[in-house]
């Protein structure tokens, strides 16, 4: 079998999978779209090593390289996989044997890499590589109130965070929790969570985003089975709703939960939810849910200001070994200012180019290293301004967008505009879906995909599209 391995070939199931082969049109789009430096620096040094009972083994540097290919290409891997090999499977990245400079996740091992599951990341836009340990309700281990930083931002949300965990159920009930993207509303929830657990096993706590609970709810309906789905969700004592505003437009969903929400408040069991924003300006949410999201406690995160950037990159250096120097921090501080995602993302990026080419992490690496993408950062457009640009690009009436039109030229305008809102505002497949008209994630992967092969394939498309770039670029940057 390690001959087979060797030579990119796998046993499975009486059939031969050529790794090597199905690997290299995976990677196709992904070089079609990218700089060069971006492909070979993120792209080239994954390779497959093997494939068993679903689960193929993606070969990364470290695991530091894991979590940042999960963060920002494992949608595309996958739904590539797919494709090349007609299998729906689960990604494991492993890294070889030895020591990393700047290894931001040192517990990976060879074979026991972390398993990275395609359904996962497709329902949440997340895939947890920080140390391979989520509980089987959902929770990220690592998310504790100790490794929370506090700031004048966040301190009042993590007080009351606190008191839930210490009295779930009885005090702030539903805790709603909202704020703008990567500010640490999931680290908070998660940390209740575990804190709950921690001091009582026995309690039955769930974490899940809005759009997995739709997504098994649809399945429940359609396998006879909604009435079980139904009961168990009003046996759990502690449930985590994350992003709350996927159930936006979904009437059915809305519901069901109504309900669920009601059998679970009148048995004093706890609700905590997450979402990008009050209750009452989430467009599309029945004025019966927004009524009972706001009978506890309905708290914010704000972005944090400098200092507390500061420790929050010396605390996340520090926790997973990584050598900072503190200039580099204040440099990394003043110019990431939106959130907390945006820091970990750029210190991820030093530290996966620090420890490829086996150097220290200087003030100079990071003003080489994230001049451009600061520059970038400040002209970023909103998915309002794509959408815009793009109807008036293309024709369109306002709304031609969302609406369920299935014309040739409102295809066109859609996928192009799914494909600027991924790569030039950086939204995650599930948040463009919903924006335009509440479509499922796979749609828009499958058309940043179409307009990706397109590029490469139509000279005067790429000069359309570049045209597009620019004036967006334009227009953010008189903005800004």
């Amino acid at each position: 079998m390690d001959n087979l391995l060797s030579s990119g070939w796998r046993v499975v199931k009486g059939s031969e999978l050529n790794l090597n082969s199905l690997w290299e049109q995976v990677i196709i789009p992904l070089k079609g779209r990218l700089s060069a430096d971006e492909f070979d620096t993120w792209i080239r040094p994954l390779a497959p090593v093997g494939y068993e009972s679903g689960v193929l083994e993606v070969s990364v540097p470290n695991s530091m390289f894991a979590a940042w290919i999960s963060e920002n290409f494992l949608d595309e891997l996958a739904a590539g996989w797919t494709k090349a090999s007609g299998r729906a499977d689960s990604f494991r990245f492993v890294s070889g044997a030895g020591e990393f400079q700047g290894e931001l996740f040192p517990t990976l091992s060879r074979r026991g890499g972390v398993r990275i599951s395609n359904e996962e990341s497709r329902t949440s836009g997340r895939a947890e590589v920080r140390d391979g340990r989520r509980r089987p309700n959902g929770l990220v281990a690592s998310y504790d109130f100790q490794s929370f930083v506090i700031g004048p931002g966040n301190q009042f949300a993590r007080a009351a965070a606190m008191a839930v965990a210490g009295q779930p159920g009885a005090l702030y009930n539903p805790y709603f929790l909202f704020g703008g993207v990567g500010l640490g509303k999931t680290h908070l929830v998660n940390a209740i969570g575990n804190s709950i657990l921690d001091m009582d096993a026995s309690r039955s706590v769930l974490f899940m985003s809005a759009e997995t609970f739709s997504n098994r709810l649809i399945e429940a309906i359609a396998t006879n089975k909604a009435q079980e789905f139904k009961n168990r969700m009003r046996r759990i004592d502690v449930l985590i709703l994350d992003d709350a505003q996927f159930l936006a437009g979904r009437e059915r969903t809305q519901q069901e939960f109504f309900h669920i929400f009601n059998a679970l408040y009148e048995s004093g069991r706890q609700i905590i939810l997450t979402s990008d924003k009050f209750p009452n300006e989430i467009h599309g949410l029945e004025e019966r849910l927004c009524s009972r999201f706001g009978w506890g406690l309905v708290a914010d995160i704000q972005p944090p200001d400098e200092e507390t950037r500061v420790a929050i990159l010396e605390r996340k250096a520090r926790d997973e070994g990584v050598e900072l120097p503190i200039e580099v921090a204040r440099f990394v501080a003043t110019r990431f200012e939106a959130n907390v995602r945006d820091l970990e993302g750029a210190l991820t990026r030093l530290s996966a180019w620090a420890s490829l080419h086996a150097c220290s992490i200087t003030l100079e690496l990071a003003r080489q290293l994230l001049g451009d993408l600061v520059t970038d950062a400040l002209k970023v457009p909103g998915l309002d301004q794509i959408a815009d640009r793009v109807v008036s690009h293309f024709g369109l009436q306002p709304g031609d967008l969302q609406a369920r039109k299935r014309t040739r030229k409102v295809s066109e305008a859609r996928q192009v505009c799914m494909y600027l809102m991924r790569q030039q505002a950086g939204a995650s497949f599930p948040a463009i879906g919903e924006f335009l008209g509440g479509r499922d994630h796979s749609t828009v992967v499958h058309g940043c995909q179409a307009v990706g092969k397109r590029l490469v394939q139509d000279p005067r498309f790429r000069a359309m599209l570049d045209a597009l770039i620019r004036s967006l670029a334009a227009r953010s940057g008189s903005m800004a």
